[in-house]
This record gives C-alpha cells, sequence and structure tokens, in this order.
C-alpha cells in the first residue's frame, strides 16, 4: 500500500532531516552567490517592472486534475473521503502515482500564452494538498514518487525559451505535512484542532524555508512567490502568528533579492505586491491604485475537469474588455487561469480562446513613473507587532449591531480565525476593559477577504471615560479622547500605537462595506 510506503520513506527522510540540511547549505553556495549578482533594485522598480507585464498565465496542476465532483472538491481542491491520518487530501488519500500527464508539454502552454500576448507564467508548485511538482528533498509525496519528471523544471525552461518571464505559487497551507492553523473553519463554526489534524512547529517553518531554498536555487531567476492559505481564514490557514511573514520574506530575499513576494491578500504590509483572488470574490484595493495581480479563470475553477473540453469559455470581451483593460488602466496585472488537462496539455478551445486574445488585444504603453500611492510601501522590517498579554481578550464588548444574535464576543475571544460582520454606515466595535489602562497598543486582525468586510477606513478611539455619543464628530470633540486613524485595508494583524491611559476602546468604519474584524487586541505599556 501507498501509505505504508510512504510513512517508511517519511520516517528515513526524518531520520536524515540534519544531514540534508547541512548539504543544503553547503551545495547551492555557487547558486546562491549568481542569483545575488544582479543588482539589487528597489521595491518600486520591481513593482513597476512586474506592472508593465500587463497579463500572464496561471496554471493549476497537481493530483486534483485527475479528480472530478465529487471527489474535487471546491474552494478546498480536496478529495471528500478522508484517509489514515484523518485529513482531507493527503498523500494518505492520493498516491504520487495518480499524478500521470503522459503527454506533458510545457512548451504547449508557452505558446498558448505567447499568442495571447502574455509575458509570464505561474506554476502551482505545491497547492494544499503538499505535492510538489519538483523532486524536493524534504518530501515523500512529489512527482519523483510516480511520474518522475520534474515539472517546475520543465515548466521553466519551456517559457523561458519563448521569452516568458516564470513564478511560482506555494501553498502555506500543507495538509500532507500538517501545517495548519491551530483552529480551522467548519461551516459557520471555528474549531480548534486535535494534535492529529495540524499544527506548526519549528521544524515544519524549517521545512518551508528549505523547499522555499529548493525553488530559489535550482530554477533561476524567478519573478514571483506567491504564497497562498497563509493570514486568511480558509483551508486552516496558519496565521501570521504561527510563521512570521518577515521570516519567510527575508528568506525569500537573501536568496533572490529581485523575487517578489506576493500573497493573496490586498493589504500592504504583507506582500510586495497583492495578489486579488477574483474568483473568489476578493476585492481590489481601494481608493489611490496600487500595484497589483488580479486572477480569474476560464471556467470558473481553477483545476481541470472532465467537462472543460466541452464547456463554453469565458468570452473574449470578457478576457480583453472586462478584465484586460480595466485592469490595466489600475495598474492591475491580469492572470488567467488556463489548467491542463490529464494529459499535461491545455485543451483545443482554450488555446484558440487565448489566440483570439492576442489578436484582439493591444498592450497599453509602459507605465515610466512609479505612482506616489506606490511611495512608503511597508516592509516587513517596519511592521512590528506587540507582545505580552492581550487584556482585552474575553472583556465585554458592544456594537452597533441591531441583530442580538451577532455573536460580537468573537472580536475578543483569542481566536483570529472567528469573525464578526457589521453591515451600515458608521458600524462599530466597542471594548469594555474594565479599567483605566496604561495602553502601548493594539492590533487589528481583518477577516476572511471573500466577504468583502474589510476594516478599510475609519477610526479608533481611547478614552477613559464613556463615549458621549455615537456620532464621529461629537467624540473627536470629547475631553480626553485620544483619535488612531485608520486610513487603509487592515493586515493580519495591523498594529497600532496608541501610548496612552484608556478603558474604552472603540473601532469604527467610515467605509460602505461591511465592517468585519476577526479580533481586536489591547497590549500595556
Amino acid at each position: 500500500m501507498f501509505f505504508n510506503h510512504y510513512k517508511k520513506e517519511k520516517m528515513k527522510r526524518l531520520a536524515s532531516i540534519a544531514l540534508i540540511t547541512t548539504l543544503i547549505l553547503i551545495t547551492p553556495m555557487k547558486s546562491l552567490l549568481a542569483q545575488q549578482s544582479a543588482p539589487t533594485k528597489p521595491l518600486s522598480e520591481l513593482q513597476l517592472d512586474l506592472v508593465n507585464l500587463r497579463f500572464g498565465m496561471f496554471i493549476h496542476f497537481n493530483p486534483c486534475t485527475y479528480l472530478d465532483p465529487p471527489y474535487q472538491l471546491q474552494p478546498d481542491h480536496a478529495p471528500p473521503r478522508q484517509g489514515k491520518d484523518g485529513i482531507l487530501g493527503t498523500a494518505d488519500d492520493l498516491s504520487p502515482d495518480l499524478f500521470n500527464p503522459v503527454k506533458l508539454n510545457c512548451g504547449q502552454w508557452a505558446d498558448a500564452a505567447k499568442s495571447a500576448g502574455m509575458k509570464f507564467g505561474i506554476l502551482t508548485t505545491k497547492h494544499h494538498d503538499g505535492f510538489c511538482l519538483w523532486p524536493s528533498k524534504y518530501s515523500t509525496y512529489t512527482e519523483a514518487y510516480g511520474f518522475k519528471r520534474d515539472v517546475v523544471r520543465e515548466f521553466v525552461d519551456s517559457f523561458r525559451s519563448r521569452g516568458l518571464k516564470v513564478g511560482l505559487y506555494y501553498s502555506i497551507r500543507d495538509r500532507t505535512e500538517k501545517i495548519a492553523s491551530e483552529y480551522y473553519s467548519k461551516g459557520d463554526k471555528t474549531l480548534k484542532m486535535d494534535s492529529t489534524q495540524g499544527d506548526v512547529s519549528r521544524t515544519k517553518i524549517e521545512l518551508i524555508k528549505n523547499e522555499l531554498t529548493e525553488l530559489l536555487t535550482n530554477y533561476g531567476d524567478i519573478l514571483y512567490i506567491v504564497f497562498d492559505a497563509w493570514g486568511n481564514t480558509w483551508h486552516e490557514s496558519p496565521t501570521f502568528y504561527d510563521i512570521t511573514y518577515a521570516e519567510i520574506y527575508n528568506h525569500i530575499k537573501s536568496i533572490q533579492p529581485n523575487c517578489l513576494v506576493l500573497n493573496h491578500s490586498n493589504i500592504r504590509g504583507v506582500c510586495d505586491i497583492p495578489q486579488i483572488e477574483l474568483n473568489a470574490k476578493m476585492g481590489l484595493p481601494t481608493g489611490d491604485d496600487w500595484p497589483a495581480v488580479g486572477g480569474n479563470t476560464f471556467h470558473g475553477k481553477w483545476f481541470w475537469r472532465a467537462t472543460f473540453p466541452t464547456m463554453p469559455l469565458r468570452s473574449l470581451h470578457w478576457v480583453v474588455d472586462e478584465n484586460l483593460i480595466p485592469f490595466n488602466k489600475r495598474n492591475i496585472v491580469f492572470q488567467l487561469n488556463c489548467p491542463p488537462n490529464r494529459d499535461g496539455l491545455i485543451d483545443d478551445n482554450m488555446v484558440s480562446r487565448l489566440a483570439e486574445v492576442g489578436k484582439a488585444w493591444t498592450p497599453p504603453a509602459p507605465l515610466t513613473t512609479v505612482p506616489d500611492s506606490w511611495k512608503d510601501w511597508p516592509t516587513p522590517q517596519n511592521v512590528k507587532l506587540f507582545k505580552g498579554e492581550n487584556i482585552a481578550k474575553g472583556k465585554v464588548i458592544r456594537s452597533s449591531a441591531k441583530d442580538k444574535n451577532a455573536a460580537v464576543d468573537l472580536v475578543v475571544d483569542g481566536n483570529p480565525n472567528t469573525s464578526v460582520d457589521l453591515s451600515g454606515d458608521s458600524s462599530w466595535f466597542e471594548i469594555d476593559l474594565g479599567k483605566v489602562e496604561p495602553i502601548a497598543g493594539i492590533h487589528i486582525w481583518n477577516r476572511a477577504l471573500i466577504a468583502h468586510a474589510l476594516c478599510e477606513k475609519g477610526y479608533v478611539f481611547i478614552s477613559e471615560t464613556p463615549f458621549v455619543s455615537n456620532s464621529i464628530a461629537e467624540i473627536q470633540k470629547q475631553k480626553g479622547v485620544k483619535t488612531i486613524a485608520i486610513n487603509e485595508p487592515v493586515s493580519f494583524p495591523s498594529p497600532f500605537v496608541v501610548k496612552a491611559k484608556g478603558r474604552y476602546i472603540r473601532l469604527v468604519s467610515t467605509s460602505k462595506n461591511k465592517l468585519g474584524i476577526a479580533e481586536l487586541e489591547v497590549f500595556r505599556k
């Protein structure tokens, strides 16, 4: 049985992990030096370079390609049966032998991309199931145990040979290695995992870094790495507390300084450029335009299904007039998902549509100057979180919610994977700490972006005495109130310096969206 083979191989891998780690530090030194020999560009210049590419191909490809509904669930991309490990969609459920694209031709993908006027391609090197499309030394769940062809190598070589740039998708959530948040969502409930479901340990963080080292040292210059299932509330995603963003970001930059780091988020503090999953209804940045990548699909699904060759594709008008042209005007790169079939080829109907796009679309002139809204882009070194006890946990909270069953106490339950949405203008939450406290700062955690409930603009008010009114104008006039302005979408989490005494803390939204908050944490001086 594959499961027994997998367990034996995993034991061998764990026994030799120290040796492998030593080797990985020694053997790629020449490669590391080669990667760093190119002059390091300023972030704004790298952002400008990516925006000017305008159009690229997203390629979802892994064992999930070989499953159809109901075995290919959306959005988890995992089979509904559970193996011996009790986790959906892992090596325990799916043998590497399932992945067998007998006619694999990455050159065909690249030719199709080039015919459409695309300038780059992004491949799912590892999705949530943990299957690696390259022969990683750190996993036994890879193409090396079945198909035995390095798909990442064939992809990068084929695209570069056509003059196209390459980037890589990487899921932080790994079901096979059980890299997951302590909590996970199931319907409307948030449940705590037991030890068999997954967690995040130092060993697992090192595994992530080692796999990224392989991808960044063995495959030449990488345009960008985009992360998924990290710092959001789907797929049991680890948070930025579980795995600090700065550590992974700095690791990537230490190997390839010019490799951009993207994340499925429209938060500036956790990516060099936001990647917006349009198919999942994630919102684009509001207000001043930022550099961004917006991704969507030809069929509404990410991985190939048997119905795709005969299904109607998204129209030429949809690709060019509803996406490419308007997005490019806003400095957003359009990324179109073109999943290969089970033979390893893009379907003929998709190839034809891409050629039509190339004939109908003319790329806009290059952007030559960096817009003011891109300047002072925060990097992880600038985002410092507060430490210590969260004194808001379990405290009394009230809100503008008219629904008595709104469960607003989830904002102070200590779990960033639970959240509350409030509708209406000037929605607010207010925490009563019970007594006046010397406050150093607060963290605001957003919720899943697919709900379009980001806290984008508003205020945090801190007072030693109760607020005299629900009017923003009246609160701003109230004596002794400290005011902190929120001018862009909050992160997961966003820290705000307070340095004031207070008992009552009110967060007020001034945007027309719903106000969705996962957690509001408060820290003493």
